[in-house]
């Protein structure tokens, strides 16, 4: 009897301790991370003689006081100004590892940079504090994040404007990284705070809010994924060019297998949404487990580039991965097959159609292109009518503008856009070829019925209210150069600097001070105005405007549409953009 209650005892012991080690395991097997729970905008700020944008993760910034006028104003009359600026940051990862070292690519895209001899500035920031602070407010646990150049140098004042780095007087592509935050405690938070210091009105940027919280342990997000054709946004396919050279990734079903050219090293991972697992090593003798890397990349939202960590072996200590860019074409991923639909009958289109979400716009006389800025010397627009194929540039020459009215297309067509940047100019006499980006935007536009005079060869001049420059084929230019003048609104009518317009269709304009008169001559006509007088002659008949030529900064202000239309042009207004839109012949 004794030796069996020591037995039951025994056996009550050993399943207890295994009970006890069942939950020990199961614990230290739960997996945390600081995840992304909430993204909030601040408002733009506003001020006299300021504007301001902010969406997704682009900010521009606008100061802009002409000579003479305004509290900051240019008491040089060469110089007045005119700071404008975009800025474009890539979106923080939405899991983060305890101490992980986050990096962000950060762009600048100077378009103006005249600080008209005041102490103004632009000033990007990137840090990490407690959550639910204002961009002004901080803590004493205020983590700033380090700015590098792309020549490696370490930015102190990365923006335009007065006292900033010489390296940043102009448009450029840089990191900015930081660490962040030890483990907290389940539920606690903190945030990323990214934006731009714009002086005196304010600041423009987003807060990141992320919570420490448990997220699926490895072992289970393979069971999960094993298997599933859900692998996320994009796929881990595609040619990469990395810290060590070229990287090739391929993934087949939940598994990315790939090399790069550093010693021909291999790697191997699982997919969890747009993160990758697994490991690497540093020639093809090399194999897991003994003698590999452990490894984790995290995909960009664009799918274009990764960042991530990496470390020899599974006791090593955790080092950066500098990242990849793709350099080939984005590869979306594997789609997930679905039993077929039945047949519905084919719907007539009723309006043109536009690419969901894209910045494209049919209007009367085209199609409106438009996209973010990127760093290079312009941009090349294809052009074509099949989806397969990129097609032809719109213009001989390279775009420096981020919009384009397509103005020579026929009616009821479809036609597919991408476009591209130009990285370095072409040399003929060396047979280097110009050189692209990969592509920053595609659009499909359907053209409307009517066209503005199809098959002939057509010009545009494209003008935003409240904007100093305007776009002459795609090329920007200033309206009126040193002067930020700009359109503007009066009575319902969009007014512009009419020398600006008429030069620049080969037209000439003619003034006389005694009787006030405003000649335009340009494309055969002449139209003959007063200031003040809504009165005005076309080629000699009379005729009447609803609103009177105005003079504003010493420069005459004028219809855009009756002004245009009367000289042979044809005028379109965009309402979603704020822009008119000249159309003429050749």
């Amino acid at each position: 009897m004794k030796k069996l209650l020591l037995f039951i005892l025994t056996l009550t012991i050993v399943l207890s301790a295994s009970a006890g080690f069942a939950i020990a395991a199961s614990a230290e097997g739960e997996d945390f991370a600081w995840v992304l729970v909430d993204t909030y905008q601040f408002p733009v700020p506003e001020a006299d003689s300021f504007t301001g944008s902010l969406k997704g993760s682009t900010a521009e910034l606008q100061y802009a006081w002409p000579y003479g006028l305004g509290a900051y104003a240019s008491k040089d009359y060469d110089n007045p100004t005119d700071m404008h600026a975009v800025y474009t940051w890539s979106t923080p990862p939405s899991t983060i590892r305890a101490n992980e070292t986050v990096t962000l690519k950060l762009e600048q895209t100077a378009i103006s940079n005249k600080n008209g001899n005041y102490s103004i500035g632009f000033n990007p920031f990137f840090k990490l504090d407690s959550a639910e602070l204002d961009l002004v407010s901080t803590t004493g646990g205020k983590v700033d994040g380090i700015i590098t150049y792309a020549d490696g140098t370490r930015a102190k004042y990365p923006g335009i404007g007065y006292n900033q780095d010489p390296q940043a007087q102009q448009s450029y592509t840089a990191d900015a990284g930081l660490q962040f935050r030890d483990k907290g405690s389940a539920g606690s938070k903190c945030a990323l705070y990214i934006g731009v210091s714009a002086g005196s009105p304010g600041l423009l940027g987003v807060r990141y809010t992320y919570e420490w919280k448990q997220i699926a342990s490895a072992s289970s997000a393979v069971q999960q994924t094993a298997g599933s054709q859900d692998l996320g946004k994009y796929s881990w396919a595609g040619e990469w060019d990395t810290n060590w050279g070229n990287t090739v990734l391929t993934q087949n079903g939940s598994t990315v297998t790939g090399t790069y050219t550093h010693d021909k090293g291999k790697i191997n991972g699982t997919v969890y949404g747009n993160v990758i697992k697994g490991t690497w090593s540093e020639s093809p003798s090399y194999s897991p487990p003994g003698d590999a890397g452990d490894m984790e990349l995290t995909m960009s939202a664009d799918g274009k580039s990764f960042t991530g960590k990496w470390r020899y072996g599974s006791e090593g200590s955790w080092g950066n991965w500098d990242g990849g860019k793709r350099i080939t074409e984005v590869l979306p991923a594997p789609a997930v097959t679905a039993a077929p639909a039945a047949p519905t009958a084919p719907v007539a289109p009723t309006a043109p159609a536009v690419s969901a979400g894209s910045n494209a716009e049919v209007f009367e006389s085209g199609s409106r292109i438009m996209w973010q800025p990127t760093a290079g010397l312009g941009y090349r627009l294809f052009r074509s009518t099949s989806q397969n194929i990129l097609g032809i540039s719109v213009t001989d020459f390279y775009i420096t503008s981020t919009s384009y009215a397509d103005v020579n297309v026929e009616p009821n067509t479809t036609y597919y856009y991408t476009v591209k940047p130009v990285l370095a100019e072409a040399k003929p006499f060396e047979g280097i070829e110009e050189k692209h980006g990969e592509a920053i935007a595609t659009f499909t536009v359907t053209t409307g019925n009517k066209i503005y005079k199809p098959g002939s060869y057509k010009h545009f001049i494209m003008l935003k209210l409240d904007s100093p420059n305007m776009s002459v084929d795609g090329v920007t230019q200033e309206v009126d150069p040193g002067r930020s003048t700009s359109p503007m609104t009066i009575s319902g009518r969009t007014m512009v600097p009419i020398r600006a317009v008429v030069e620049a269709m080969g037209g000439t304009v003619g003034w006389d001070g005694p009787t006030q008169k405003i000649t335009l001559t340009a494309r055969g006509n002449t139209v003959e105005m007063w200031m003040g007088k809504t009165e005005i002659k076309i080629n000699g008949a009379g005729a009447k405007m609803d609103v009177a030529p105005a003079s504003k900064n010493s420069r005459t202000f004028v219809p855009v549409r009756f002004a245009a239309e009367n000289l042979n042009c044809k005028v379109d207004w965009i309402n979603s953009t704020k822009e008119a839109v000249i159309v003429f012949e050749e």
